[in-house]
């Protein structure tokens, strides 16, 4: 039948199909932005499971994480942000060679030199990002040779941790 495009009977408003596309994306960002919430979430718990199995390993001399209880900024993180985010860098034992061990073993992590993404990804700053600094303004810098930055994915934790597990057991054995 015809349709005026007016509500009830035209005295309430019009209704017409610009009104109704409007809601519908209204709903349908809502829902996009509930799941975009679940995925930082999952990715920051990911971080934070990352970060503990680094602490724990031998091979890992110190984690750079905000989300662990010793980490000199946790305090302000956790008053200040609605979580401790996917970024975090740890140094590794064996410094320069042992990053190489690190990073030919993984499978999971991708080694690049952009973060960030929803992928794990590693990055060695020494070789990579700040190759052309000057080695002792590097050191200065905080950027020693066994410095990795992680930016934890969106992969399965059990996965996450397997990888860098089998990469570290790696380094370890030399």
């Amino acid at each position: 039948g015809y349709h005026d495009g007016y509500i009830g009977e035209g005295e309430v408003g019009y209704a017409g199909p610009n009104a109704l596309a409007r809601a519908q994306l209204a709903e349908t960002m809502e829902r996009l932005s509930e799941q975009a919430a679940q995925l930082e979430q999952r990715q920051q718990r990911n971080a934070g499971a990352v970060a503990a199995f680094l602490a724990a390993h031998p091979a890992v001399a110190r984690v750079y994480y905000p989300g662990l209880p010793d980490h000199p900024g946790h305090a302000i993180a956790k008053a200040q942000q609605r979580g401790f985010g996917a970024m975090l860098s740890a140094e590794i034992a064996g410094g320069r060679e042992a990053v190489r061990r690190l990073v030919g073993a993984l499978r999971v992590f991708t080694l690049a030199e952009s973060l960030g993404g929803i992928e794990s990804l590693i990055a060695h700053p020494v070789t990579m990002t700040h190759a052309a600094m000057d080695p002792q303004a590097r050191e200065r810098a905080g950027l020693g040779d066994g410095l990795v930055r992680l930016s934890v994915g969106l992969e399965a934790e059990d996965d996450l941790l397997a990888d860098l597990g089998r990469a570290l057991d790696a380094v370890a054995r030399g």
